[in-house]
């Protein structure tokens, strides 16, 4: 009989710990995952709310508001056409066009899914219609409207600028845009299909030599001496079946790491890579999130890749300097050069500031979170040198900010196999300075040179931000 009581003990403990790993797995994933689940267009249950609760309203850090709910029902966007299409794909829209814009990905709270009891009744008692919860911004819609009238006439691509101490991402600019009070016009000449798609998070590009970042920290881990060795660039190297040249046929000579990095020597850097072989690039290129299933709380962020089964050496020097099957989106490219700013911790990224109930009171605030060590912190030293020193005297000039440090990287990301079509132009780099922490991503499509196009707009974006932030 003892012998069964102790069974039966047993047993119950066991249940109680499933029941508890359950229901913390459950509690987990709802917070983690709710806004996916709740922008599954099967959720009958949002769409019947939406023509029963006012909506509540989106704001920018600043408080200007983006979107709002009128005494009639009715959906509106901030007045003016040029920040509402700045901020199009960012706060979406009342069809879900941008499917990854707040409008939808944080439909539920937007609803007041997530809100108390009390709210409910207080409002019920007043006989008001449910209101659901507001949401406040990170990013702030003066800035996402200087880059974008900024951004090139005519050109597709992304910006964004990100606080890389904090996580916050202060502006977020896809090219093409689109207007949201003129949804009745999407099937028009003046809306582009892919003017929905948010590029900072959803294009998937080939980086081009802006890679050259993470094949550097690759190097710097796994080669012993290699900032202290020279390397040879005589305007073309041969590897496996294919030829690696550098843009323009430049002829470096004999020159060390860091200028190779500041003047993008691909034939060095294919070197580096062979030397590196697959698994050690690979290995580097993972602790920086490639290949990784982003599960961020605030925003759909597009896996970056790096393929596993790269077999031929041709391919495998090519990816090393950002070409070949690599791809990455522009968010997770500022959030690389962010780790170098912030000393190897890559933060993860924050679109949410605060949320607000009835009467203002703030139930959320956003909380800064490291989303991994990307690199050690000797590594991201290093490497933030030969940013600083590509910008000073390397293919970055144009990024230069007077009075202020700024670190970079150019890429030109060739799009065709036979050179016929532009190559897309790339920036990355950051602020190296405590009071304006502020990383940044370009690229514009078919935009040719990096330094002569990517960089300029980079300046002026962190130029601007600096100016809002003073």
């Amino acid at each position: 009989m003892k012998e069964m009581r102790r069974n039966i003990r047993i047993l119950g403990i066991l249940l109680l710990c499933c029941f508890i790993g359950t229901g913390g797995w459950f509690g987990y994933t709802v917070y983690s995952q709710g806004s996916r689940w709740m922008m599954n267009s099967s959720n009958t249950r949002l769409n019947e709310a939406k023509s029963k609760v006012d909506m509540g309203s989106i704001t920018d850090v600043n408080g200007v508001v983006l979107a709002y709910t009128d005494s009639e029902g009715n959906r509106q966007y901030n007045e003016d056409k040029y920040t509402r299409r700045a901020m199009s794909q960012t706060v979406g829209d009342t069809m879900g066009m941008s499917g990854t814009g707040v409008e939808v990905f944080h439909s539920g709270t937007l609803l007041g899914f997530s809100g108390n009891l009390v709210d409910r009744v207080w409002q019920w008692l007043k006989g008001e219609t449910y209101k659901g919860e507001n949401i406040r911004l990170t990013v702030d819609s003066q800035l996402s409207r200087y880059i974008s009238r900024a951004f090139p006439d005519g050109k597709r691509g992304a910006v964004v600028v990100m606080n890389y101490k904090t996580g916050e991402i202060m502006s977020m600019v896809s090219k093409p845009d689109y207007d949201p009070n003129n949804l009745s016009n999407r099937s028009s000449s003046e809306t582009e299909d892919t003017a929905y798609l948010n590029r900072v998070l959803q294009g998937q590009y080939a980086p081009g030599s802006v890679m050259k970042i993470v094949t550097t920290a690759a190097a710097l881990e796994n080669i012993n001496g290699i900032t202290r060795r020279t390397f040879t660039c005589d305007g073309e190297a041969i590897f496996g079946d294919g030829k690696v040249t550098d843009a323009g046929n430049a002829v470096h000579g004999e020159i060390d790491l860091m200028t190779a990095f500041k003047k993008s020597c691909n034939i060095t850097y294919a070197g580096i890579t062979y030397e590196l072989g697959l698994d050690k690039l690979l290995k580097t290129a993972e602790q920086m999130g490639f290949n990784d299933n982003f599960s961020f709380r605030d925003i759909i962020l597009y896996e970056s890749s790096l393929p596993e089964d790269t077999t031929e050496v041709s391919e495998l020097v090519w990816s090393g300097v950002g070409q070949g099957r690599v791809l990455v989106t522009p968010l997770h490219m500022c959030m690389i050069a962010g780790s170098v700013a912030n000393g190897g911790n890559m933060m993860e990224p924050q679109l949410i500031d605060a949320i607000t109930g009835v009467g203002g009171i703030e139930r959320f605030r956003t909380s800064t979170g490291v989303y991994r060590r990307a690199m050690s912190e000797e590594t991201a030293q290093v490497i933030k040198q030969y940013m600083a020193e590509t910008v000073l005297s390397g293919t970055a000039t144009a990024a230069q900010i007077e009075g202020y440090t700024v670190c970079g990287k150019t890429g030109s990301a060739e799009t065709s196999d036979d050179k016929s079509v532009e190559t897309n132009a790339w920036f990355v780099g950051f602020i190296d300075d405590e009071e304006h922490p502020y990383c940044v991503a370009v690229v514009v499509e078919q935009g040719g040179s990096g330094g002569r196009v990517a960089a300029p707009l980079a300046k002026k974006a962190l130029q601007k931000a600096i100016e809002l932030n003073s």
